[in-house]
């Protein structure tokens, strides 16, 4: 099966010089009775679809639907088994993983493949590169120093850059793969607003995204596939969130987030910090309690995700103390990840593909890695005991594939987001889950399942650290939430009467 998420942009392509496309029609898009099989696997099943010029479509459905593979035919990025596709124009596609050149500026990244040149085949015209540039990030209303090098951005900069480098190419058809995954609500308005000045141009737009809210603000039409067939289309007016989402997961979601537990005794707190100082933080100091989940809140870059690093072990602190169960940790934190894994506390990091899963092994070698030495006592493999320890793992997260020897790296993101996460149900000694934006790319079904079990875990007396992007999600789950300003706790309020405006009046800097 192909990469459900490419690391590459897609260069522009003419699709309708190979299909025949609709120029003069009133649509962008046709295609007709598309099916593309991998195998056994019948990832795409006769899909059909228009989409009128200046249109957005929010292609929408669970991981695993077949919505990647679509995408990809639309792109001709892969060629359809059978059925047609026409694009009157140019597409350019923005994959949720970024395909950016680190040690490369922004200017170069924007202009890869295309320099200017001072004359033909002479040295490239970086004068002209970097106006290239600005104007690129100015049709998006983002302002960047085109000279910076792209390791220096934070995540929802890259990100920025990536759509600018998309919009650069003017295409008739912009895909766009889960583009605000990473972004802050300003810069979230800066690509609403930019999508409706392409629109008003002619580009049609098809974006993917597992935030309801914002798939109801962007698209004028919203297409469903399940289990690789399309379910569904008409105008967003049409849907509510709840037939939406029925529509997309073949049943009722009688609730996203599960009913907080009852108020645990007080008990000496799993994890505290103290005030920890390091790596761009300063003086953070709360605890989490046995079964209490901790969200942590604030604008991209102001320091919540190197708090999850700190408490997993993969950063130390340079000044103050972490203690866990009681005990100061030597140094004031750990000094590895596998020390704080031998500790008990475990870590979903945010990039699943790089510093998560090992994508060549399997989805059992993925699922049992960190409960191998209780799985495997003798040393010697244990198949029977492992797939019976795997096999309600499997079921509860209900995780789709094609057998658990197949490699990791073949399942849709959603689905590896959820190997990952299962990884650490197998760990019977867990005392605290550390968790980075752990639902980023996963479909509201798939919430929903996490969802309870992270309430479950909690409820076996778990403590869990919640860093998150989605102020909705954290509202929902976490019994308490902290603030980040500038590197500091700037304030905290309690999860079940918070509001997404409390958070970002603190996020902002306001006391």
């Amino acid at each position: 099966m192909p990469r459900s998420e490419r690391s590459s942009i897609a260069e522009p392509i003419d699709v309708s010089s190979a299909h025949g496309g609709p120029t003069g029609s009133p649509y962008t898009l046709v295609c007709d009775e598309l099916d593309k099989r991998f195998g056994a696997t019948h990832a795409v099943r006769g899909v059909s679809l228009t989409l009128g010029r200046g249109r957005t479509l929010a292609l929408m459905g669970e991981n695993g639907a077949g919505k990647s593979t679509l995408m990809a035919m639309l792109a001709g990025e892969l060629k359809p088994g059978s059925g047609s596709v026409a694009v009157d124009g140019r597409v350019a596609v923005v994959h949720q993983e970024l395909s950016l050149f680190p040690l490369l500026t922004v200017a170069e990244n924007l202009g890869l493949g295309r320099e200017p040149r001072l004359f033909p085949g002479g040295p490239v015209n970086n004068r002209r590169l970097r106006a290239d540039g600005r104007a690129a990030l100015d049709r998006i209303g983002v302002a960047l120093d085109v000279d910076t090098v792209v390791e220096r951005l934070s995540p929802a900069e890259q990100q920025l850059v990536e759509i600018a480098r998309a919009v650069a190419l003017d295409p008739a058809l912009l895909i766009l793969d889960e583009p605000t995954s990473s972004l802050e609500p300003s810069q979230v308005d800066l690509l609403f607003t930019a999508t409706e000045r392409l629109k008003a141009q002619g580009t049609s737009v098809i974006f993917v995204s597992h935030r309801l809210e914002e798939v109801f603000r962007f698209a004028d039409e919203i297409a469903v596939m399940r289990s690789g067939a399309l379910v569904g289309a008409g105008p967003a007016a049409d849907y509510t969130r709840e037939s939406l989402v029925a529509s997309m997961v073949g049943r009722e979601l009688e609730q996203l987030y599960p009913e907080r537990s009852a108020d645990r005794p007080e008990a000496e707190p799993v994890l505290r910090f103290e005030q920890v100082s390091g790596h761009g933080v300063r003086e953070v100091s709360f605890a989490i309690r046995p079964g209490q989940i901790v969200g942590i809140a604030g604008l991209e870059g102001h320091g919540q995700h190197v708090v999850a690093e700190l408490a997993a072990g993969v950063r130390k602190p340079r000044a103050g103390r972490l203690v866990l169960d009681g005990s100061t940790r030597a140094n004031g934190g750990f000094k590895s990840p596998r020390e704080a894994i031998a500790a008990g506390v475990a870590f979903v990091p945010p990039d699943r593909r790089t510093s998560g899963l090992m994508l060549p092994l399997s989805i059992a070698e993925n699922l049992t890695v960190a409960a191998a030495h209780r799985l495997h006592p003798t040393r010697l493999l244990d198949n029977g005991n492992e797939k019976r320890a795997i096999q309600p793992v499997v079921e509860r997260l209900r995780l789709r594939f094609a057998e658990l020897e197949q490699r990791v790296g073949e399942l849709s993101g959603g689905n590896q987001q959820k190997v990952l996460f299962g990884r650490w149900l197998l760990v019977r000694d867990l005392r605290l889950l550390v968790l980075d934006d752990p639902t980023r790319g996963v479909d509201v079904g798939a919430r929903a399942e996490i969802y309870g079990v992270l309430r479950e875990l909690a409820d076996r007396g778990v403590g869990v650290l919640l860093v998150s992007t989605d102020m909705l999600e954290l509202i929902g789950l976490a019994d308490e939430i902290h603030v980040m300003y500038e590197g500091a706790v700037r304030g905290s309020v309690p999860g079940h009467s918070a509001t997404e405006e409390e958070i970002m009046t603190l996020a902002a800097g306001a006391a």
